[in-house]
């Protein structure tokens, strides 16, 4: 789970998790323009799954969003 994400420079890359991303459209700290619109489209491009979100706001994340996060995580993806 990643969270108005601001760098993605992986040291390796190893197998297939799934990724879920949400970002706030009017984040000053991390512009949504210059990082999450950026990694999502490439990191779906290299075949992950990703699970993206936008959400009005900052860089502060809405407890509906974080919620939804939380049971993305939980949820149970073997069958997927």
């Amino acid at each position: 789970m990643v969270f108005s994400g601001g760098i993605m420079i992986p040291f390796r890359k190893q197998g297939r998790p799934q990724i879920f991303i949400a970002h706030g459209v009017s984040d000053n700290q991390m512009p949504i323009d210059r990082t999450s619109r950026k990694f999502v489209p490439q990191l779906k491009d290299e075949g992950y799954d990703v699970t993206y979100r936008e959400y009005e706001g900052g860089h502060g994340v809405p407890v509906p969003v974080v919620r939804e996060a939380f049971e993305w995580f939980l949820a149970d993806r073997k069958g997927q």
